[in-house]
């Protein structure tokens, strides 16, 4: 969002300009997302409990899909 609202470009245009560095952020995303099925201890730190852990990053999956759609229905920057 930081990155759309500075450069006022959509995220999909922001992908075709520099596609190293998104696929970059998503390999280590996809990478920290499978760091939990690894781990022995399936131990909760306050709030984060594992299946807190999966319902926030299933909506910010959800909301990230629906950015897209917005954005490249309407052709223009959700937030610009």
């Amino acid at each position: 969002i930081g990155a759309e609202l500075s450069s006022g470009e959509s995220v999909l245009r922001q992908i075709s300009v520099e596609p190293t560095g998104i696929a970059i952020a998503f390999v280590v995303f996809i990478a920290a997302s499978l760091v939990p099925a690894f781990q022995r201890s399936k131990a909760s730190l306050g709030p984060f409990t594992p299946g807190a852990e999966l319902t926030n990053g299933r909506a910010a999956m959800i909301g990230f899909a629906a950015l897209l759609i917005i954005e490249a229905v309407r052709g223009v920057p959700l937030l610009g």
